[in-house]
């Protein structure tokens, strides 16, 4: 599992110069390029711009499960901006912890992987990338490498 400074570095370092919904085909393109095919099909992407549900996707292998931890991701990327992933390290996976500590039900929020603030520099968050189907960390580690690959075409 990545450290809390390394899931920090990955935020801060995945930092676009700008977005808005002109952006949001070529960051579903990046997802593409940033996964197999078969993968593609075994995900849910939900984008969101300034609180609003731009874009979501299910592929043709997911379910309404999916749909369920897509929205306790996107809950938890905007209570607490950061990734789920950085919850989860900062509570080295205790779940059981985070929802004592915060107050908050299972059944709206996880420290499960997959949620991803996207950032605009010297802006601050602006949306949410989130991913949900396949494990915690390959869904964080695509929306890392699929924000990273929209950055370098910026």
């Amino acid at each position: 599992m990545l450290s809390e400074s390394e899931v920090l570095s990955q935020e801060i370092e995945s930092a676009l110069p700008y977005f808005n919904l002109s952006l949001v085909d070529k960051l579903v393109n990046e997802i593409k390029k940033s996964t197999s095919s078969e993968n593609f099909e075994n995900i849910c992407i939900l984008i969101s711009l300034n609180r609003r549900k731009v874009y979501f996707r299910s592929g043709k292998n997911t379910s309404s499960e999916n749909n369920m931890w897509i929205n306790k991701k996107l809950n938890t990327v905007e209570a607490f901006d950061h990734s789920t992933f950085y919850k989860k390290a900062v509570y080295a996976g205790n779940e059981a912890k985070f929802y004592q500590d915060t107050g908050f039900s299972p059944k709206e929020f996880t420290i499960g992987g997959g949620g991803f603030p996207i950032f605009v520099k010297d802006v601050g968050i602006v949306g949410s990338l989130i991913i949900s189907g396949l494990t915690d960390f390959e869904d964080h580690q695509l929306a890392y490498d699929s924000l990273i690959s929209l950055k370098k075409e910026l």
